[in-house]
């Protein structure tokens, strides 16, 4: 970050009002004058101090908020989440760190809301660009679990990469106590797959002694196999295949094969294809990973697939993510695919569609004809039977293949005489279904 730029830059009105009430000794915007940690009422729960002994930036910060009149004009920080990020960081880069500890000690007093997580994270954001190590010693003072949990989630986030290492080690060597033993292994997991980021070979070997009980997170394995993979996979392969399926290496593998991928694609998918049976989810994660950077290479590679199994797999993959943000793509998409692979792409393809939109689903499903459509159909039918039977069951009618409308009226009629015995009954009756299935259907009523 170019410090000088900041520094130069035209002050906000909010910064302006920042700037003047640090001068002063205060900060307009917000009074903390009435919260105190005794206060009955209104502040945040407290939890044990266990970090006394951290550093002295923690002592500091201590001093500070000891040192505050009661009476006297304290920092008030009710604007600073309006304040743009490189004018605050400017201005903090200018401040004393016995300065920056008492800002902290204000933001600690705060009442327990979200517009005091927001201050928190706006203040240790920028502190944390500046000095995370410091940043961190001071949130370790912080009483209320929520706010050290904000404010230390946000130095972990917004550190630089190359302070990672030091995070991760001062989070796995603090004192019992000081937070709770899950939030310690989750800062400490994303601070790992950081560091990955910039020296995957000693984060992994980090992670593989902090494997004794404080870390068992598989995508952090993952993460870190798939940083290595980027610039050397046979060294990222071997520590993930070493390790294979073990507690908190799980998916390394995978994480290995994504990285590869970033630096060889051919490579990487031709390790997969030959690893196909032994480790049958790679096929899938992997065409989820292509497909998110380059869709039409992901749709090439699965039609190219050898198995059967794997490709209608991997095909139910890509049809799941396309629906997420495209339903009606991915249905149309679906409906193009072979008939060995079709069925369920299509119907998860339609189903999804009709949760959000039933009436273009239906209207699309209608232009279809064909083996599509009665897969689209039975699709439809089922996800309309949830809310109404009736509708559900007209449309399994107009299914034309035979075994696939049975089944169809089967689950419908099961399902809608349970629910409403006399009204399914009188629906199969009125149909012009043969006598012989109007009477396997109305046997599955419930016997009275």
């Amino acid at each position: 970050m170019n410090s000088a730029h900041m520094k130069n830059a035209a002050l906000t009105p909010a910064t302006a009002m920042l700037v003047l009430g640090l001068i002063g000794g205060f900060v307009v915007g917000f009074s903390v004058a009435g919260w105190r940690h005794s206060s009955g009422s209104g502040s945040r729960g407290t939890e044990s101090h266990h970090s006394d002994n951290i550093s002295s930036t923690a002592a500091a910060s201590k001093r500070a908020s000891h040192s505050l009149d009661p009476d006297a004009p304290q920092v008030m920080l009710g604007n600073i989440t309006t304040v743009p990020f490189q004018e605050l960081y400017s201005l903090l880069s200018t401040l004393p760190p016995e300065k920056l500890a008492a800002l902290a000690s204000q933001l600690d007093r705060l009442p327990g809301s979200k517009e005091s997580d927001g201050r928190i994270a706006t203040f240790f954001k920028a502190w944390a660009q500046l000095d995370p190590m410091a940043a961190l010693r001071s949130a370790l003072t912080f009483h209320a679990s929520e706010a050290k949990t904000t404010a230390i989630g946000t130095i972990v986030e917004s550190a630089d990469l190359a302070q990672a290492a030091a995070l991760a080690k001062a989070i796995k060597d603090l004192p019992a106590g000081a937070i709770n033993r899950e939030q310690q292994n989750n800062f400490l997991a994303s601070a790992v797959s950081k560091w990955a980021q910039l020296a995957p070979t000693d984060a992994a070997k980090f992670f593989d002694e902090t494997q004794s009980g404080s870390m068992r997170f598989r995508w952090v394995a993952s993460n870190i196999a798939q940083s290595w993979a980027a610039q050397d996979p046979a060294a990222a392969l071997a520590w993930a295949q070493q390790h294979g399926e073990s507690d908190g290496f799980a998916g390394a593998i995978m994480g290995a094969v994504m990285g590869w991928w970033t630096k060889d694609h051919d490579a990487a998918e031709a390790y997969v294809l030959s690893h196909l049976e032994e480790n049958r989810g790679l096929s899938t994660s992997l065409v989820s990973y292509i497909y998110q950077r380059d869709p039409e290479r992901a749709k090439t590679w699965v039609s190219e697939l050898p198995n059967l199994e794997m490709r209608r797999l991997a095909n139910n993959m890509l049809t799941t993510q396309m629906a997420f943000n495209d339903p009606k793509g991915a249905s149309e998409w679906a409906a193009t695919l072979p008939a060995d692979v079709r069925q369920q792409s299509l119907g998860a393809a339609v189903t999804y569609w009709a949760s959000s939109d039933l009436t273009a689903a239906g209207e699309w499903v209608n232009s279809l004809s064909g083996a599509p459509r009665d897969e689209a159909a039975t699709a439809y039918t089922y996800t309309l039977l949830r809310k109404d039977p009736a509708s559900a069951a007209a449309w399994a009618v107009t299914i034309n293949d035979p075994v696939a409308r049975n089944s169809a009226l089967q689950t419908v009629a099961l399902q809608w005489l349970h629910k409403d015995a006399q009204q399914a009954a009188a629906w199969i009756q009125s149909t012009a279904l043969p006598d012989d299935q109007k009477q396997r259907l109305l046997a599955l009523a419930p016997k009275q």
